[in-house]
């Protein structure tokens, strides 16, 4: 009888030779064994396929999957259709993750019984020809109950627990029971919508600390986006919030702190739109300041600016101009920040981590073999 695992973990390939070979050894390389390894070639046009194949050949846990390119969702799909395992687990290509992450999250699952485990996290930046990385860990918690669980969840947004899919594992029957799917209408973005589809009807979550899994957010040669750009990433935060607000309507969550939490988290994510938009290369001031305008003049968003309650002093000043309907504040703003992520990166990756994610900059990090180093 063929052996079924525990644990599917499903990573969608494409373009990523330079770092495939170090996530697939960081899983290969973990403490719990008993897991299945997906590599879904979305029909990458460099050696990434080849890599899976060779990957496959060596370890019989690996399944190399060729499809034609279709976006990361439409790979996770693909992956999720071929799943054999109690457990989902997401690994992005260009990642790596440490050796104790799939044995921390397979107990808990199992000690509680649960249908979600989250945990925390490491940043990983390649900005303005610097290696920068922080930590976002989270205390740990048990939600044993629905009630419980939705009562909690607004503590997670604001850390970005809810953005990713990487963090987490999931239980494949609850997949497959609510029939949910990756949105392959979105090239980008399209985690969001699968974790608020995912936790809709969750009954039970374990948060457990630790950042094990190391996310490289940004890499070489993947740098300046154009206004034009930043106007995708603003109706994108836009949608991404409706998605949150229909699912607060439908768990009936109207108590005040759940409701300034997801607002003020809305708010943050707004201000960083202004940001990139500002700090845009290639475009005037008047492009600039159509799109910081445009943000500003939204229903939503002055609904969001009333009901927020920013955390920290801050963030509370940050989002004056924003609050003041100033156009040209915000943008000169936005080219402030802008600058500081630029010449400044460490002193950015470190105030944005106290201040949004709450999370500890580790040291600069040293490339080593075209990859950053452990």
């Amino acid at each position: 009888m063929e052996r079924v695992p525990l644990v599917s973990i499903i990573a969608p390939v494409y373009n990523v030779e330079a770092y495939l070979p170090k996530m697939i050894d960081s899983v290969l390389a973990q403490t719990f064994t008993d897991f299945e390894l997906l590599l879904v070639d979305d029909g990458t046009p460099d050696n990434s396929g080849m890599i899976c194949d060779e990957a496959a050949a060596k370890d019989g846990r690996i399944k190399a999957i060729h499809k034609k390119n279709g976006g990361s969702a439409s790979a996770r799909n693909v992956g999720m259709e071929q799943a054999r395992g109690k457990y989902l687990f997401f690994v992005d290509s260009d990642d790596w993750i440490e050796p104790d992450m799939l044995k921390t999250m397979v107990d808990a699952a199992e000690k509680y019984q649960c249908m979600l485990v989250v945990t925390g996290f490491c940043m990983e930046y390649y900005e303005a020809g610097k290696f920068t990385s922080y930590d976002v860990d989270l205390e740990p918690a048990e939600y044993l109950t629905q009630s419980e669980f939705r009562a909690n969840a607004y503590k997670y947004f604001n850390q970005s627990f809810w953005a990713f899919p990487w963090n987490k594992l999931y239980l494949t029957e609850h997949v497959k029971a609510h029939n949910i799917r990756w949105p392959e209408q979105y090239m980008q973005w399209n985690d969001f919508p699968f974790n608020m589809d995912y936790i809709r009807d969750v009954t039970n979550a374990v948060f457990v600390p630790g950042t094990m899994y190391h996310y490289f957010r940004s890499r070489p040669g993947a740098e300046g986006a154009t206004v034009s750009e930043k106007a995708v990433l603003y109706s994108v935060r836009k949608e991404q919030f409706a998605y949150i607000l229909r699912l607060y309507s439908y768990w009936n969550i109207t108590d005040p702190k759940s409701i300034e939490t997801i607002h003020s988290y809305y708010v943050s994510r707004l201000l960083q739109c202004i940001q990139e938009s500002a700090a845009a290369p290639g475009t005037g001031n008047q492009e600039k300041k159509e799109q910081i305008r445009e943000i500003l003049n939204d229903e939503q968003t002055k609904t969001s600016l009333k009901l927020a309650k920013a955390e920290g002093m801050l963030m509370r000043f940050a989002i004056l101009p924003m609050k003041w309907g100033s156009v040209s504040l915000s943008l000169f703003e936005g080219k402030v920040i802008g600058y500081v992520k630029n010449n400044m990166t460490n002193f950015f990756y470190r105030l944005r981590a106290k201040v949004v994610n709450k999370g500890t900059v580790r040291k600069e990090l040293q490339k080593s073999g075209g990859v950053l180093a452990p």
